[in-house]
């Protein structure tokens, strides 16, 4: 009877010592697994709510997302004429060279071609591809108003003054240019009607 009972007696302690030691891995484990995820100042820091409506026509305004300065432009019908009709021009005139997740909304020919959810408003990374510059916009077309560096028929865009690197309005890298691709884009939705959430 002894013996059956201490046997009985080992086994409940067993048992007890190794739920508690599970419940101990747990509480230390569940912390440190918590600790490798973002903190939520760095997830809110990673995106950028922006209601474009606040942009005119033929506007550009600089904001800040994860740190870099954005674009964001509201193109006047003049400008998306002018995207159009120099594809010989542009390196990668149907935003073929973009990532997975850009891939997502730009899921048509004219996505690809404004390289925007919605034709008139752009809204890309203000950095140059070839080394990181701000280009200069210049919305005007032909060598009047910029001189002969620009190239023949340029329906203007912006122009990187570090290299020489020039854009069309759609943000498009011009042929010849140092500029390996055309301005990044960046994953962004439309929360409202003119409410966008870049990130």
């Amino acid at each position: 009877m002894t013996d059956k009972a201490d046997h009985s007696r080992r086994n409940f302690l067993y048992v007890a010592a190794g739920g508690l030691g599970a419940v101990a891995a747990g509480a230390t484990a569940v912390p440190f697994v918590g600790s490798m995820f973002p903190a939520a100042d760095t997830l809110a820091a990673s995106k950028t709510e922006y209601d474009v409506s606040t942009v005119v026509e033929g506007q550009l305004v600089v904001i800040q997302w994860q740190g870099k300065p954005v674009f964001v432009v509201n193109r006047t019908a003049d400008m998306l004429n002018r995207v159009k009709g120099h594809d010989d021009l542009l390196k990668d005139p149907m935003s073929q060279a973009i990532d997975a997740v850009q891939a997502e909304w730009m899921d048509t020919d004219e996505k690809r071609i404004y390289r925007a959810i919605k034709p008139e408003i752009l809204i890309v990374v203000a950095s140059c591809t070839h080394l990181g510059c701000i280009p200069l916009f210049k919305p005007t077309s032909g060598r009047e108003d910029w001189g002969d560096s620009v190239p023949e028929n340029w329906a203007g865009g912006w122009h990187c003054p570090c290299h020489g690197s020039f854009y069309d309005l759609s943000a498009r890298v011009v042929n010849g240019s140092p500029a390996p691709q055309n301005l990044h884009v960046m994953p962004y939705k439309y929360k409202t009607d003119s409410v966008v959430l870049i990130g």
